[in-house]
Order: C-alpha cells, then structure tokens, then sequence
C-alpha cells in the first residue's frame, strides 16, 4: 500500500510508460493470486499505488486489464521461442529446440496460473482464450509448421498434411505436460524427467514421419 504522505490520482506528466508498467505489474501478482472473479481494481490501485481513476483512464474495465496483462505477458516469452526457432539445424534439432522452448515457458508458475484463470472464465469471457490464440498458439503453430516444410523440401521427413503435423507434434510434446500441470498432478518448472520425456516424444514423432 502506498504511504499516507504519498498522493494518489494523476501521474505527474512525461511518466504514462511508467504508470502502465506500475498497473500491469501491479494487475498481474494480484489476478494471479486471487483469480480474476476474486480480484478488484481497488487492490490493483492499492498495489499499485495509483487511483481507481488512473486505472480506469487506461482500462475501460478488469476485463480489458486483465487481457492486457495477458498479451503483456505472452510478448514477453514468444519472442524467444521465435529467435530458437530461427537457428540453422537439422529438422530435429530445430524441432528439438523450438519443443524445449516452448515447454520451458508454458509450464513455469506463471503461465499455469494464467491458464487456470483463463479455463476457469472461458464460459463467461471467450475474449480470454481468443488473446491465448490470436497472440501466443497464432505466432507459435507456424514455427513449427515451417520447420516441418523444410524437413519435407530436404526429404528428411514425409509430411502430408503439414498444419496438422503440427498440432500433433505440438499435443504430442507439449499438451500433456500442460494437462497434468494445470490439473496440479505435477509441478510446475522444468525438470531432468521432462526433459527425458520430451525427447522421447520427439523421436517417436519423427520416427511417423520418416519418409
């Protein structure tokens, strides 16, 4: 909470970038802590040290906050998945790299928690899984799906069907780690057991695609 000494209401000018970091940051511990029904813009604000009204000049509501938090977060981690995937390699090497990229994000305490938030209001705010889709899965499928058309051009593999190559690849590496996360079976963060398992799926993956 912000000292009695301190004043809430408007920022003093040339500090919007600020205040925006101030708000997303402060947004973000408190949706992921208390959940997005649970959680209100007074204890953003209070987080914050800003007024409800500073809030709510850039966000017309917690639902708008809450998406922008969301996309903040995910151009915050593609961008990385995105630079491995530029790197020269075989085709399972650059699959293997593009695989751990992913996992390492998608199962940290963060992400997981973003998901669980996100299923746990789908019903009511489809808008969330849309921003999953349109800003993360949209940029993340055809990293993949140009891997695989490289693989196919250099008779490495023998693809078909490339974009459903890909999101088989993708649930067969990737989604089950997720699934038994979110559910709380397993922990969240990488491990040396994941890592093992990653590859294996990889192989198994590559071995349905030789040519």
């Amino acid at each position: 909470m912000p000292s009695p000494s301190r004043r809430l209401g408007r920022p003093p000018r040339g500090t919007e970038g600020d205040v925006l970091l101030r708000v997303l940051d402060a947004a973000r511990v408190v949706f992921l802590t208390e959940g997005f029904e649970a959680a209100s813009i007074d204890a953003i604000a209070g987080s914050a040290g800003l007024s409800k009204k500073t809030i709510y000049a850039r966000f017309a509501s917690k639902v708008d906050l809450f998406e922008a938090v969301c996309v903040r977060f995910i151009e915050e981690n593609v961008p990385s998945i995105e630079k491995v995937a530029a790197e020269a390699g075989s085709v399972e090497e650059r699959l293997h790299r593009i695989a751990l990229a992913i996992l390492e994000t998608v199962v940290t305490p963060d992400c997981i928690a973003f998901r669980r938030v996100m299923v746990a209001e789908a019903g009511r705010f489809p808008e969330f899984a849309r921003a999953l889709h349109d800003f993360g899965l949209a940029r993340v499928v055809p990293l993949v799906e140009r891997c695989l058309e490289d693989g196919v051009r250099s008779g490495a593999i023998a693809v078909d069907d490339v974009r459903h190559a890909a999101d088989a690849f993708l649930g067969l590496t990737i989604r089950g780690f997720v699934d038994r996360t979110e559910l709380g079976l397993e922990r969240p963060g990488m491990t040396h057991v994941k890592r093992a398992t990653l590859k294996r799926s990889l192989d198994f993956f590559l071995r349905a695609c030789r040519p």
